[in-house]
């Protein structure tokens, strides 16, 4: 019976992990704030270093944020527990992080430029931002299914998503802006607009969390448990492109899901269609299986 007693543990930790990492993603922010040089331009080195390691903790919870549900129901230990703290754990690394790293990036950015800036505005702004995340979660732990089918599409846009975008945009500031072939002026000028619109996208972002807008769930819908050849190598395709590329194109990929998730969803109430209906069908290893018919 003990091995039965240690199984409930290795989904909890997950979570816990995913916990972890938000919290070293807003202390590392903190810490970026505190080490910031006065003077030394909006793209200060010591607070970039420091808001960089911010994004990769928050990417990282994404990961045990992935695997905590899918451990859960592979040793059968999907419980409401396991939801509650899963969501708990969603509202700091997802929810809290994102927005507090959003209202410092903005700030030492404005202050750097000497430009007039209202803090109760940006404060508001981050603060929709973890509104928003905060009711997704709320309505998901009420409004969800354990049918695996119901949840090959979001209702509003995913915290996780959400929170990838604030990374991303922010690591493509500091780390991807020399990498897309600008010279260092224009790339300076497009990281402080970017920069001088986070508080705006936080706000946005945490509208479409609550929205009615649909979004695909990709690991659901596209990815089963057995796959051929030629899938594992586009899948390592993917993965070698984003490791190579992943100053840029982490971003491009969190905007391209945002911005089109919204529009496919747009597309679809004016045709009158279901969103799913916008969507190709989704991958079956069996269908790769049969033999072309002669």
């Amino acid at each position: 019976m003990a091995p039965r007693r240690l199984i409930p543990v290795v989904p909890t930790a997950l979570t816990l992990a995913n916990l972890v990492c938000g919290f070293i993603a807003m202390a590392k922010t903190v810490d970026a704030l505190q080490f910031a040089s006065r003077g030394a331009g909006p793209l200060d080195t010591a607070f970039a270093d420091r808001i960089v390691a911010a994004c990769w903790f928050v990417m990282a919870a994404m990961v045990f944020d992935a695997l905590d549900g899918r451990v859960a129901r592979l040793m059968n230990q999907a419980s409401p527990f396991g939801v509650q703290l899963d969501s708990l754990a969603d509202v700091v690394t997802f929810g809290l992080a994102p927005a507090l790293m959003a209202k410092a990036a903005y700030e030492h950015t404005i202050r750097e430029l000497d430009l007039v800036w209202r803090p109760g505005v940006v404060t508001l702004l981050c603060s929709l931002y973890l509104m928003g995340a905060a009711l997704r979660l709320a309505r998901f732990n009420t409004q969800t299914d354990t049918d695996e089918t119901s949840h090959l599409m979001f209702t509003g846009l995913p915290s996780p998503a959400a929170a990838a975008t604030v990374a991303t945009a922010l690591f493509f500031v500091f780390r991807g802006r020399t990498e897309i072939g600008l010279s260092p002026e224009a790339g300076d000028a497009l990281a402080v607009m970017l920069l001088r619109a986070m508080p705006g996208l936080a706000a946005a972002l945490g509208l479409l969390m609550i929205s009615k807008v649909r979004y695909v769930h990709f690991a659901n819908r596209y990815v089963k448990s057995r796959a051929r050849f030629a899938t594992l190598v586009k899948l390592a395709v993917i993965g070698w492109l984003v490791v190579v590329f992943h100053e840029w194109l982490l971003f491009a990929g969190s905007l391209v899901y945002v911005i089109g998730g919204a529009a496919l969803w747009l597309v679809a109430r004016a045709r009158g269609h279901s969103p799913m209906d916008e969507l190709p069908a989704p991958w079956d290893p069996e269908d790769e299986d049969e033999e072309p018919a002669t």
